[in-house]
């Protein structure tokens, strides 16, 4: 640990610490954490009260004096907070009294939506990488090990080059490699090479990344000696992929998070369920009008800077669950993120949609010859583009379709090609899910 204890003197952060907290109230047990977690909720609902416009106006408004607010269960009294209302908001979300030198500001890449600049005190920014730390601790990872990340997007790469992320990489032994045109075989080729060369004990990325890599060093044959995990991040992991990427490079665990908060929960290598960092936020859930997906509401229990309560993330999880006495982990859990709440339909009878719905991960295990399909609405019919290179029962499909798709009442069409150009620009309503496993 005197890695990161060493970083937090040269950044002046206190990610040491808050790693520690969290481990120690790990081993404490459930009724230590939740303690913890209404302590810190209380001391964040009274600083956001008297420091920050927005939630002083909002809580006069509702009549919710700060002391009405003792635990989690609590937080009903709040607003949910939605991406409009901290864009519109702006600056009456932000604390007052806080020293600016000492903030961090960032943005969100826009998958869930259009981008979002927001904004972290020491505390929130430290909490937020520690968060990390522990969740990749679930699956055995420890600070000093060789571990490499990656990244294909040029605003990932220019963070990488920053100072701060280049004293990272030396204290915590960590390699960043980026990879500007995943899609270029040559490319992954020189990257699987260069992995193999490092010998790390631990990766991470994108999926798609990963997975390419993975097809690369199963058709070359490549072994990498030291590997024993790797990490997910950043997109949805469809199972198909985990299982190419655990069967040519290492067990998988999945991390989520999100720019505003930074890490929330991971799905540990071996696992089914994915554990919230309870210590470090509070995640609830809203009803998303979509049966077996609900909205994922979250709460920074660290950033003072810009006070985070009840948030809407922009995801959509099966139902929260809290853990047992015999449970191996005494976190929150739920077992499996499901999509974006941007990409739910809403149609015109009132009804509402995802896309993911009509097939789930089972499109590509029923019907191996489809390699892409893409869903487009707008606004008043859907239709469903299948991309396939050979042959395969399209009215066994069609008839699926047909049948998952009565209940709703929409008008839909149908459409099939060998291949499928990006989406004409403009295009509104657009989802879209690729079979990376399909030989083409």
């Amino acid at each position: 640990m005197w890695r990161t204890a060493a970083l937090d003197f040269y950044q002046r952060t206190k990610v040491e610490a808050y790693v520690r907290r969290y481990s120690s109230l790990k081993n404490a047990g459930r009724a230590r954490i939740q303690a913890y977690r209404d302590e810190r909720l209380r001391r964040l609902v009274h600083h956001a009260f008297h420091n920050v416009p927005y939630y002083w106006k909002m809580m006069r408004e509702r009549e919710i004096a700060p002391e009405r607010v003792q635990t989690a269960a609590d937080l009903r009294l709040f607003p949910v907070l939605e991406r409009e209302t901290v864009r519109r908001e702006g600056k009456n979300l932000l604390a007052t009294g806080l020293p600016q030198g000492r903030m961090r500001s960032g943005s969100t890449g826009g998958t869930t939506g259009s981008p979002l600049t927001f904004t972290h005190d020491i505390e929130g920014y430290s909490a937020g990488l520690a968060a990390g730390h522990f969740l990749r601790g679930l699956s055995g990872w420890k600070a000093g090990r060789l571990h490499v990340r990656l990244g294909g997007d040029p605003a990932v790469r220019g963070r990488w080059n920053r100072r701060n992320s280049r004293e990272e990489d030396v204290l915590l032994r960590q390699t960043h490699l980026s990879v500007p045109y995943p899609e270029d075989p040559g490319m992954i080729a020189a990257l699987a090479d260069r992995i193999v060369a490092l010998d790390p004990d631990s990766i991470e990325g994108p999926p798609s990344l990963l997975h390419a890599l993975a097809r690369n060093a199963q058709d070359r044959g490549l072994v990498f000696r030291t590997l024993v995990r790797v990490f997910s991040t950043g997109e949805l992991l469809d199972s198909r992929e985990k299982r190419t990427i655990e069967i040519a490079l290492a067990p998988v665990a999945d991390l989520y998070g999100c720019g505003e908060v930074f890490w929330i929960a991971s799905r540990p290598a071996h696992e089914d369920r994915y554990y919230v960092c309870d210590p470090h936020v509070i995640v609830e859930t809203e009803n998303s009008r979509i049966a077996g997906m609900k909205d994922l509401l979250v709460t920074n229990l660290d950033n003072r800077g810009l006070p985070l309560i009840r948030y809407r993330a922009g995801d959509l999880i099966e139902g929260l669950r809290e853990p047992e006495p015999d449970d191996r982990l005494p976190l929150t859990s739920f077992h499996r993120i499901i999509g974006r709440n941007s990409e739910i339909i809403h149609l015109p009878n009132g009804l509402s949609l995802h896309p993911l719905q009509a097939f789930g991960g089972n499109l590509f295990r029923l019907y191996p010859a489809i390699s892409r399909h893409r869903v487009v609405w707008n606004g008043r019919s859907l239709l469903f583009l299948f991309e396939a290179a050979g042959p395969f029962p399209r009215e066994e499909l069609e008839r699926r379709l047909a049948q998952w798709i009565r209940p709703f009442g929409a008008e839909y069409s149908i459409e099939y090609a060998t291949t499928l150009g990006p989406p004409a620009e403009g295009t509104p309503g657009v989802y879209e899910i690729i079979n990376r496993d399909a030989r083409r």
